[in-house]
Parts: structure tokens; sequence; C-alpha cells
């Protein structure tokens, strides 16, 4: 149904910071402060999601947010080109102290909370597997891959598969994915048609 997307008209209306060509945002995903949101050329944003993040968040190009993905926080959220966030995930930029020492949740006084803030940043090509949660800091590298149901609370090397709670390194990523990269950039330059020349 092409009516599921917002339309060009729409998307200008919501007020986002920037949006690239052919951005497709669903509906009834939920975007907080669409003044401090970026997103880049061939983004997708599915159903039920929700993104706010005080400090802003920038999305990259080619990027797919899931199905019920949340971004939330008070600091920046960066999701780099070709990346994927999927069905369920939930990225912190802040995130309460649970251990009793401190008041919780944002309808205390900060002076009483003992929240943990720190930018987020998933990096090019990397992806985050369903159901997963990134913490407050964290840095997802390029090219990293996150099992589902995993709990990051550290950051992940660019080309490493890390999966568990708490997350831990099981494996590396092939690089394929980046040689079809270049591939397809340089049938882009070529121009249409030059895929099967």
């Amino acid at each position: 149904m092409t009516h599921d997307f917002l339309d060009e008209d729409e998307l200008r209306d919501l007020g986002l910071a920037s949006v690239g060509t052919d951005v497709r945002i669903s509906r009834h995903a939920l975007i907080l402060s669409p003044e401090r949101t970026a997103i880049g050329d061939h983004s997708r944003i599915d159903a039920f999601c929700v993104i706010s993040a005080g400090d802003g968040v920038s999305i990259g190009r080619n990027v797919h947010v899931s199905a019920y993905a949340a971004l939330l926080g008070r600091r920046a959220i960066e999701i780099g080109d070709f990346a994927t966030v999927s069905v369920r995930c939930s990225i912190f930029a802040s995130s309460d102290d649970f251990s009793g020492a401190t008041m919780i949740n944002p309808t205390v006084p900060d002076r009483y909370r003992g929240s943990v803030d720190g930018p987020v940043v998933i990096g090019a090509h990397a992806v985050v597997g369903a159901g997963s949660i990134v913490l407050p800091g964290v840095t997802v590298g390029e090219s990293a891959a996150v099992g589902a149901l995993s709990l990051v609370k550290a950051d992940v090397a660019p080309y490493a598969i890390v999966a568990g709670v708490p997350a831990r390194v099981i494996g590396q990523r092939l690089r394929g994915h980046r040689v079809l990269l270049q591939r397809w950039l340089a049938e882009e330059a070529d121009g249409p048609g030059s895929a099967g020349s």
C-alpha cells in the first residue's frame, strides 16, 4: 500500500533538520524534536519506531530502522551509511542508575538522579540484530554485527561479530559487502543500464 509511508509534502512538513531523496518514513513512526533529526538519501524508518535524542539524531544514507526500534536519550545518536537497526532494537543515549543509590525516571529532578548519558555511534554497514540493546557511550564499529537479543555495554570493533548478555566477540564479518558497495557505486557512476555491460 503506497499510503503506508509519508509523501514528499508530509516529509517536508515534519520539519526535519535535513531529509534526503527517496526517504521513506512510516505514518506510524514517531519522531520527537524533528528539528534535531537528519535523515540521508534512500533511508527507511518503519512503523512504530520512536526517535528522540536530545543532542540530535543523524541517520546516513541507505539506512533501515526496522519496526518497533527506539532511539532515545539526551545525547546524540549517529547511524552510519548502509547500517541496519533491526526489529525491536533499543539504542539508548541515556540510562538511569538502577543500583538504588539515586532515584530514577524522567519525572524526577536531575539533582536526585544518577543517569548516565553518552553519544552512541552505529558505524557504516553495521547491523544491530533484532531485540538488541545498545547502551550510552557505545560505538559499534563499521561493518560490525550485533547478534539478536544482545546487550552492548562496550565498544564493538570494526568487522567484529558480537552476541550475548553482555555482548562478547564471537567472530569476524566477511568483507564481501564492501566489494559489492564499490561495484554498485561504479555502476551508478556509469549511469543507467551499465549493470549488464
